[in-house]
């Protein structure tokens, strides 16, 4: 595959990394961003007050550039925006990032050069065309904030009403002593009910389904991520390809893993006093997926004494002094927050190719959840939703760097289009879920995700990766990463020294 220019969407973090890998390589790149500012859901007019990460410090970073320890344990969002644009600087990205540029089509038809894509943008109001060899789309999974279509908001908000998304909360003033309602469960929807039940007059909660939410410390003293950011965590849940000891975990060991689930859960049902809120989840621990995460510091005891006011219920209507839900009670409110997700816009794509990347269900089918087997050329970082967003992208990238310059050996189409339907199914009867994060959800097993990207690009994991038990047992190391990604490097010169020498010998 002969490349030499990339074209990149998005410059999160994503986006950052991979530019960061092609730059490395040699590659021409170019970095499309529609928003003032890098960063991605970090950038600032995206992030609400008090936002933090839900991974620590030294397990949510690149493999060759940790956090600074001055951090908090917990990063903030503006030390996540410090850290992305230091980053970008120091890898020397932020020249090649076009910023305020939004991609409106990408299509590979009537190009005049010998490039694949044709990239139309628009930049202050103008239109201009770029063409590359090979475009990343990095734009990610968090892209669109989603809002349910719900009757009567005109009547709401002529009445003086506010509604507005998550992302569209960026300052404490704007719910100062007003009646708020939050909608949704997961991060952003408690962090916020959090912060209106200490700042408004009064906050509701609105919610379809409670879910796991794990404390940051268990039983006050164990860091969760001794529990759940390790490789020995994911072996207790099952893998479609079970290895090892796993095998035998999962097959003999069933009571073991009964037994380790249901006991977490019981220690986590106290610590938080779940049935005291009412918000015991109807599935098990185990069932984790893409949703579940780390609880506030302060949500369920604003719950258990009444000042975040819970209902488990859905809003069927606005009305002029608030809304009305589906059991029939209405609520008072001056403004009306959802919490409720984003979706992922794809438009400027072909038709044609949208139609084989989303199935009927509108969920990604990309194999390797970074390439379609039907549309060359094109490539995807950050489609996954992970626990380590960052070594997953940066791998991904690894991967797509490998896979450009011919080293990836693919298997035939049909084999590549059987594995994507068979993790996908699987992974639906995992989670049990049937629509999160867009078919594209990995957390549960992040790590065994990079595993497999790096096998496939030669590394033995079980030499090369997890060299002593005490890797497998303790919190994340992204630095190891670092080092497998040298020996990968150091093969592919040497590779390509015997190439060149081959091909001298050939011309004498």
């Amino acid at each position: 595959m002969k490349v030499q220019t990339i074209g990149i969407i998005g410059a999160g973090i994503s986006g950052l990394v991979a530019a960061k890998t092609f730059l490395q390589a040699g590659y021409k790149v170019t970095v499309f961003e529609k928003l003032a500012n890098l960063g991605g859901v970090w950038e600032k007019s995206r992030t609400y007050p008090g936002l933090t990460t839900q991974n620590n410090r030294d397990t949510f970073c690149f493999s060759d550039y940790p956090m600074p320890q001055t951090f908090a344990e917990w990063p903030t969002a503006a030390q996540m925006r410090q850290y992305l644009q230091s980053y970008a600087d120091d890898f020397g990205v932020t020249e090649h990032i076009l910023f305020n540029t939004e991609v409106i089509h990408i299509s590979d038809e009537s190009l005049e050069s010998s490039g694949n894509w044709k990239v139309r943008v628009n930049t202050g109001g103008q239109e201009k065309i770029y063409e590359f060899d090979f475009v990343l789309v990095c734009n990610g999974l968090y892209n669109v904030p989603k809002i349910p279509q719900i009757p009567g908001i005109d009547e709401f908000t002529n009445a003086g009403g506010q509604v507005i998304h998550s992302t569209e909360f960026n300052q404490i003033e704007k719910i100062k002593n007003k009646r708020v309602i939050v909608v949704g469960f997961g991060k952003s929807a408690s962090d916020i009910a959090s912060i209106a039940a200490e700042n408004a007059s009064k906050c509701d909660l609105v919610y379809r389904q409670a879910i796991w939410r794990l404390p940051k410390y268990l039983l006050g003293k164990i860091n969760i991520k001794n529990i759940l950011l390790t490789r020995f965590s994911e072996s207790w849940l099952p893998y479609r390809e079970l290895r090892g000891g796993e095998k035998l975990l999962h097959t003999i060991g069933k009571p073991i893993v009964w037994a380790f689930w249901r006991t977490n859960e019981m220690v986590i049902r106290q610590q938080l006093r779940l049935d005291e809120c009412n918000m015991l989840p109807n599935l098990p621990l185990n069932a984790v997926d893409c949703s579940s995460g780390i609880a506030g510091d302060n949500f369920f005891e604003y719950v258990r004494t009444g000042k975040i006011i819970a209902h488990k219920t859905k809003i069927t209507r606005y009305t002029s002094e608030g809304v009305e839900l589906e059991n029939g009670e209405k609520i008072k409110a001056d403004i009306v927050i959802f919490g409720t997700g984003f979706r992922q816009d794809i438009s400027f794509l072909p038709e044609k190719y949208r139609q084989k990347i989303l199935n009927n269900q509108g969920h990604f089918q990309l194999y390797r959840h970074l390439i379609h087997p039907e549309i060359p050329h094109l490539g995807f970082v950050g489609y996954n939703t992970s626990f380590f967003s960052q070594l997953t992208s940066e791998v991904g990238a690894w991967w797509l760097l490998d896979y450009i310059e011919g080293y990836v050996k693919l298997p035939s189409q049909s084999e590549m289009e059987a594995e994507i339907q068979a993790d996908y199914v699987w992974m639906q009867k995992q989670l049990n879920k049937t629509n999160d994060a867009s078919g594209a959800c990995i957390s549960p097993f992040s790590l065994r995700h990079v595993e497999t990207l790096l096998e496939d690009m030669g590394v033995d994991t079980k030499k090369d990766l997890w060299k002593s038990i005490t890797q497998v047992m303790q919190p994340l190391d992204p630095t190891i990463y670092n080092e497998v990604r040298q020996q990968i490097q150091s093969k592919r010169r040497t590779e390509k020294e015997h190439e060149s020498m081959k091909k001298l010998v050939s011309l004498n």
